[in-house]
């Protein structure tokens, strides 16, 4: 993440960091998942205020009240400390094993300086994947740190309810990122970035944020022309929360971000990757109006300062793109502490309330309607943090959806101007192919004896007859002699084979090629976990359910294996002495009873050209 070379409010100095090294050495640790990763960069960036610390005025002039709005033509933008609150006095670090004690009237090493701002934090042990959450006890201290074991901050605990761990943080650096470095900002650097580019001075409005969960598509690019002639610079936020560098399809969004700001000319427009959490459905035109700008006053709460959205209707931005079917928008959408009922509370009684998002929250349980409406509050404070004046959230209505967009690609249509900028794309088109062109496996799942080996030997032939697909066969059998050798056939060993499979035919399949697989797979769940793997991957997949009967594959025991398992020689075996599970997902039913294995095939291709898997 870029900076300015300063120590945000919740960083601590060189000495500080060092001394909390040290006393590490004694702590418990907490590996943080990606997503708490990201919870706690944005903390420790400044890009969320802490419960008992005011949103930074950026140097508005004097206290903002609900009668006057803060004014985005005064001078923000400047970087401007948080307030430090009152001092606190926090629990003694104890010494080091071996360290001299403390002399006389000196106390040990404190966690916290007097001066220091003293946020609650919590972070839930179970959602990183600590064990034994119970080892953690109030008054101590516990390490945060990534995936490498890097310490990236003390929690100095004051109350652990089940596994959410409760306390006061001090951070020691971010968290580092290999992707985009020159795209993440901490509020500061954004502030002088925007400075340095000249988009800010005391007589401009303060910039206003467009959240880009998704891509942007030329309704989009639309919207964000309309803001700019406005005035004032127009900064489009991408949540990046959790998101994996090593995952192909964050850097194509990145990629299409960047390509559809590059066809602005004349909007002085930045792109900026924050480590919020992307929501699924803010990808689509479904929530909170995402033809309303939100417009930021701030109010106060209890003698607390607290932020509160102000949704006018966009004129300029929204003229003529009202949604088929929903009424204009303009009325006014509070977004601040009672909106949307996020309670935001993780078990603790010293979370951060409303300011503290449940880590590890996975996204889908952030798709309904009052989760979302905590969502754009959640966004709000993080906007206000930045400084910012305003937001969108959410694509234009005449935007593209996700499946309209995917089934155009996916049938090989050429996407129009007026529905994305060619340069988005020519990186969509080339990331996802027609369905002709891209990975594909094919997975026959059945009773020994079924026929699936047959069926996938001959589905192989056919293909490389066509010669338009590269093709590798994964067969039980073989598989188990090379692949998985020395695996039993326990429900542990029969599953690890499978996911093996699984894994060859999604990497397979990630690189444009055709895996043709024919285990037994007994067991739903992990045939689900291979469907999720191949899909991910990017390509196709198709169960096919080789649905023959028990009893004709027992009378046809070509290999002797039914006869050994009523006999007790084989102690598990699937269909006499352990289940097979019949799958309800299966995209093809095939019973060789009453089919020859020619015409079973042919079933097959036929399924693959009609759902555009092979050309026609």
């Amino acid at each position: 993440m870029r900076t300015t070379g300063e120590r945000t409010a919740l960083l601590v100095d060189e000495a500080r960091a060092a001394e909390l090294t040290a006393a590490s050495l004694r702590w418990q640790s907490v590996t943080l998942s990606a997503v708490q990763l990201a919870e706690l960069e944005l903390r420790l960036s400044g890009g969320y205020p802490p419960r008992d610390d005011p949103p930074p005025d950026h140097g508005h002039n004097g206290p903002a009240s609900p009668a006057r709005p803060a004014s985005p033509a005064s001078p923000a933008w400047r970087p401007s400390a948080v307030a430090s609150p009152a001092p606190i006095s926090p629990a003694p670090i104890s010494p080091l094993p071996g360290s001299p004690p403390a002399a006389p009237g000196h106390p040990p090493a404190s966690p916290l300086p007097a001066h220091y701002p003293a946020p609650q934090y919590t972070v839930d042990a179970g959602d990183a994947g600590t064990q034994d959450a119970e080892k953690f006890q109030p008054g101590s201290t516990v390490a945060l740190r990534d995936s490498e074991g890097v310490m990236l901050a003390a929690l100095h605990l004051t109350e652990v309810v089940g596994s959410a761990l409760s306390g006061t943080v001090e951070g020691l650096r971010l968290p580092e990122h290999p992707d985009y470095p020159e795209l993440r900002f901490t509020p500061a650097a954004l502030r002088a970035e925007l400075l340095r580019r000249g988009w800010t001075a005391p007589n401009e409005p303060a910039p206003v944020a467009v959240w880009a969960d998704g891509l942007l598509h030329t309704a989009d690019l639309d919207r964000i022309e309309a803001l700019g002639a406005a005035g004032g610079a127009v900064v489009v936020l991408a949540p990046v929360g959790g998101a994996d560098p090593a995952d192909a399809r964050h850097h194509l969004r990145i990629r299409c971000l960047k390509a559809a700001l590059a066809t602005l000319s004349d909007v002085r427009a930045l792109l900026a990757l924050v480590p919020v959490q992307p929501v699924t459905r803010l990808t689509e035109s479904v929530a909170f109006g995402p033809d309303t700008v939100i417009r930021f006053e701030t109010v106060t709460d209890g003698g607390r300062p607290t932020a509160a959205g102000h949704a006018v209707s966009g004129r300029a931005a929204t003229a003529g793109r009202q949604p088929a079917g929903r009424p204009g928008t303009g009325q006014e959408r509070s977004t601040g502490r009672g909106a949307g009922g996020r309670d935001g509370s993780s078990g603790g009684g010293g979370g951060d309330g409303q300011y503290q998002r449940n880590a590890g929250q996975e996204t889908d349980d952030r798709d309904s309607e009052p989760a979302l409406a905590g969502e754009v509050a959640y966004r709000t404070q993080v906007c206000l943090a930045y400084g910012f004046s305003a937001m969108t959230v959410g694509p234009a209505p005449s935007a593209p959806g996700a499946a309209a967009l995917s089934m155009l690609l996916d049938r090989g249509t050429r996407l129009p101007p007026a529905l994305t900028p060619p340069a988005v794309a020519a990186e969509l088109v080339r990331a996802q192919p027609p369905r002709s062109e891209r990975g594909l496996t094919v997975l026959f799942t059945g009773l020994s004896g079924s026929g699936k080996s047959t069926l996938a030997k001959l589905l192989v032939c056919r293909l490389l007859e066509r010669g338009d697909r590269r093709v590798t066969l994964l067969d039980g059998d073989v598989v188990r002699l090379h692949l998985s050798k020395g695996l039993g056939f326990s429900r542990e060993d029969r599953n690890a084979n499978v996911l093996r499979i699984g894994f060859v035919a999604a990497s397979v399949t990630a690189v444009g090629g055709t895996a043709v697989c024919a285990p037994i797979a007994p067991y739903d769940d992990v045939r689900h976990q291979v469907r999720t793997m191949v899909e991910d991957s990017g390509g196709g997949f198709v169960l096919v359910h080789v649905a023959t009967p028990l009893q004709v594959c027992e009378a046809r025991d070509r290999k002797g294996l039914y006869a050994k398992a009523r006999a007790g020689i084989i102690p598990t075996f699937t269909g006499v002495s352990d289940p097979y599970e019949e799958p309800t997902d299966a995209d093809i039913v095939i019973d060789t009873v009453d089919a020859s294995p020619h015409d079973a095939v042919q079933t097959v291709l036929s399924h693959l050209r009609t759902d555009g898997w092979l050309a026609p």
